[in-house]
């Protein structure tokens, strides 16, 4: 089924250690496209499944890749573990899924959560029992050595905020209270099987709150051996592909699929092969290839309008999605000159979102200018009805949003407020040192490598000389995206709502309000005033 008209957006890239507080401010740019394309294969035996994943697999035996706190860490990418409960963005609607229930007490900041008493914990050889100081150790760690949900939850008394009730009941009690922060917490993934992650959970408590800081180096790396809580588990992993098996219905007398089937009552498991293999093939273009092929069945890629008719003249179907998320381009603040608020500000002037947009397809990608916690364009269903969202708003939030259109010459006088000075065709810091730009970017994604291209002349024709980084998919996202030695990235800033929101987490803060900010300082896509 092929739509004509459609608001599309996003690859989704599942966390690796979003458990960060992130520090970048936020320069918006574009709503990047989807095509999934489906090759559907009629067989009398079932249908094997190959998924052509745009990105690279990096794995290392030994390595901490089944650690949630480790950057490059696997979790999410083998889609063996599940959420607490999925998030249907259409409908504001949370379905259980490792919970049964939940009670929120807003009047005493206090969040219960009731987990279902049948699901296990499998590697392919052993069971162990979910209970809910999986769950306590996922968020004790995450709070303690890494200051998740601060300031709603703080490291220092983080023994009192989080306690498990009884097996299969866990409490919060936020320091602050948010309505927000139930939703960050039911949709995260849980990977943290207790008898592993006990001895670290007590070396933490023994600690106060800057030494579990230290000590969340000694976390990163700790190599936690895999167990898998979902229907299917890893099998097998190599450069290339990660190999899923659907796990057997009863293990030794323990109920396995029996019970995902009562989470999933209407799973389609059984009419397929129950074998099924992730194929990271590098990039966008590697994926449309291997399905041309025929050597893939499915996949999410980022495609131009010319690549999905290439795509359809050879018999792959495909469907253009409406999911949504906003790509940008982030400059670091720990890098001078980018600490200073206005030469970040300057930046939103400079770059003609709807030119770098276009360069892609403006029937795929979309420009977005204002610096709103929501993509506009998915409230009322257009990408420039502005005054129509900003209706919606709350008055305090309506005066601080503004609408960054194009204009060279106040993104000039911000540079020189900052003390920097333009000579020729060339902008200069205080010392004299030429001021110029690199921009990284995953080199698989196309799209992403397009569009910088484009952010690069037009900065570049301001006068900031800047060049266009591609580096392998996987070490972008793995670690140098994580690290802190780049001037300028292309990210996500904020996913939205998509048809496959349902297997989507409520969006992470960090990712709206750029690394290491405090997040109680900012609103999502901060201003660029920065905290």
């Amino acid at each position: 089924m092929m739509s004509n008209t459609y608001k599309l957006v996003k690859i989704k890239l599942k966390r690796d250690s979003m458990s960060r507080i992130l520090t970048l401010l936020l320069v918006i740019v574009a709503a990047l496209a989807i095509s999934v394309s489906i090759t559907i294969t009629h067989a009398a035996s079932p249908p094997q499944i190959i998924n052509a994943n745009p990105t690279t697999l990096v794995y290392a035996p030994g390595t901490p890749v089944w650690n949630p706190y480790a950057s490059g860490n696997l979790i999410g990418t083998s889609i063996s573990y599940m959420p607490l409960a999925m998030y249907n963005q259409f409908t504001g609607v949370l379905y259980p899924v490792l919970a049964v229930n939940w009670t929120l007490f807003p009047q005493n900041k206090t969040f219960i959560i009731y987990l279902r008493h049948d699901l296990y914990w499998f590697n392919g050889s052993a069971v162990m029992p979910f209970t809910a100081w999986d769950v306590y150790a996922e968020f004790y760690i995450g709070v303690k050595a890494f200051g998740w949900y601060y300031p709603f939850l703080n490291a220092s008394l983080v023994d009192q905020e989080i306690r498990v009730l009884n097996n299969y009941t866990i409490e919060f009690v936020f320091n602050e209270w948010s309505p927000q922060q139930p939703y960050y917490i039911l949709t995260t993934e849980i990977s943290t099987p207790w008898p592993v992650w006990k001895p670290i959970v007590d070396k933490l408590k023994t600690m106060n709150a800057t030494q579990a800081t230290k000590y969340s180096f000694n976390v990163t790396e700790f190599v936690a051996p895999y167990w898998g809580l979902a229907p299917y588990y890893v099998s097998s992993i190599s450069s290339s592909y990660i190999t899923l098996n659907l796990e057997p219905m009863y293990y030794n007398g323990v109920p396995l699929l029996a019970s995902w089937l009562k989470v999933f009552p209407f799973s389609s498991w059984s009419l397929y092969s129950p074998t099924f293999i992730i194929w990271f093939t590098g990039g966008n273009t590697q994926s449309m290839t291997a399905m041309m092929g025929g050597k893939a069945q499915y996949s999410w890629v980022g495609l131009s309008q010319q690549q999905v008719i290439t795509v359809e003249n050879a018999g792959v179907g495909v469907m253009l999605t409406p999911d949504f998320a906003i790509a940008a381009l982030i400059t670091s603040s720990l890098v001078y000159p980018f600490n200073i608020p206005q030469v970040r500000q300057a930046f939103l002037y400079i770059i003609n979102r709807t030119e770098v947009a276009e360069s892609w397809g403006l029937m795929v990608t979309f420009p977005t200018w204002v610096n709103t916690p929501t993509e506009y364009y998915t409230l009322n269903n257009s990408w420039n009805g502005v005054p129509e969202v900003l209706a919606l708003y709350p008055k305090p939030l309506v005066d601080e949003v503004i609408v960054y259109n194009v204009n060279w010459t106040y993104a000039a006088q911000l540079l020189e407020s900052a003390g920097l000075y333009k000579k020729g065709n060339q902008w200069y810091l205080p010392n004299g040192t030429p001021l110029t730009l690199e921009i990284v970017t995953p080199s698989g994604w196309t799209d992403w490598v397009t569009m910088a291209s484009v952010m690069a002349n037009e900065l570049t024709e301001f006068g900031i000389p800047t060049k266009v980084i591609a580096v392998d998919t996987g070490v972008y996202w793995g670690t140098l995206f994580w690290g802190t030695s780049w001037e300028a990235a292309e990210t996500w800033v904020p996913w939205a709502k998509g048809w496959s929101s349902i297997w989507m987490g409520w969006n992470w803060p960090w990712w709206v309000f750029g690394w290491y900010v405090p997040v109680e300082c900012c609103i999502p896509n901060s201003l660029p005033e920065g905290c």
